[in-house]
C-alpha cells in the first residue's frame, strides 16, 4: 500500500506541467466568462447538459459491457439512464439549465477549492516554498463558491457569472502555483537522486 502511495505521488510530481497547463486553460475560461457573461452563462448551461449526458452514455456502456458485479449493476445502469435523460433535458430546456447552473457550479467550485486547499496544506506541511499561495487562492475559490451557493437566484445572472469567473481565475492561479511548486519538488528530487 505504501509503495502505491509513493508511486502515485511520484507520478503527480513527474507530471507537474499538467497543473500548469490546466491552470492556464482555467484562467482563460475565467476571462472569457468575464468578458461575455450572458453568452457564457447559457453556453455553460448547454455544455453542462452535454457533459451529464455523455457521462451517462459512457457509464451505461461500461455497465452493459462489464461482467463485473460492481459495475454491471441494475442501480448503476438505472443511474446512467437517468443521467442521459437529465442531460437531454438540460440541453433542450435552457431555462431549467440556467436555474440549476449556479447550484451545480457552486458545488463543483466548492469541491475543487477544497481539494486544492488540501494540496496546498500538504505542500506547506512539507515546507515547499510558495504553498501558502495555493492555500490563499483555494480559500478565495471556496468563499466565492459559498457566495454562489448562498444566493444563486438573488444575485442575478451577471453577478453569478462574475463570481464564477473570479473563482475560475483564482482556481487557475492556484493550479499554476501548484504546478510551479511541484516543479520545484521535482527538481530537488532529481538533484537528490543524482547525488545518491
Amino acid at each position: 500500500m505504501k509503495n502505491e502511495y509513493l508511486e502515485a505521488r511520484e507520478r503527480l510530481i513527474r507530471h507537474w506541467w499538467l497543473s500548469l497547463i490546466g491552470g492556464v486553460v482555467v484562467i482563460a475560461i475565467g476571462f472569457i466568462v468575464m468578458v461575455t457573461p450572458a453568452t457564457s452563462y447559457y453556453a455553460i448551461a448547454a455544455w453542462l447538459g452535454f457533459a451529464v449526458m455523455l457521462s451517462g452514455i459512457l457509464n451505461l456502456m461500461q455497465s452493459l459491457s462489464s461482467a463485473n458485479g460492481y459495475v454491471h449493476n441494475g442501480w448503476l445502469i438505472l443511474a446512467s439512464v437517468v443521467d442521459v435523460i437529465i442531460g437531454i433535458v438540460l440541453i433542450f430546456n435552457t431555462l431549467l439549465s440556467a436555474f440549476a447552473l449556479p447550484i451545480i457550479l457552486g458545488v463543483w467550485l466548492l469541491y475543487r477549492g477544497a481539494t486544492m486547499l488540501t494540496q496546498g496544506v500538504d505542500l506547506r506541511s512539507h515546507n515547499v516554498r510558495g504553498g501558502g499561495w495555493i492555500v490563499f487562492y483555494s480559500v478565495v475559490v471556496i468563499v466565492v463558491a459559498l457566495c454562489v451557493l448562498w444566493m444563486p437566484l438573488t444575485l442575478g445572472v451577471e453577478a453569478v457569472v462574475l463570481f464564477v469567473a473570479i473563482a475560475f481565475v483564482s482556481y487557475g492561479i492556484a493550479m499554476m502555483s501548484l504546478g510551479f511548486r511541484l516543479w520545484d519538488v521535482h527538481r530537488h528530487a532529481k538533484r537528490n537522486a543524482i547525488e545518491y
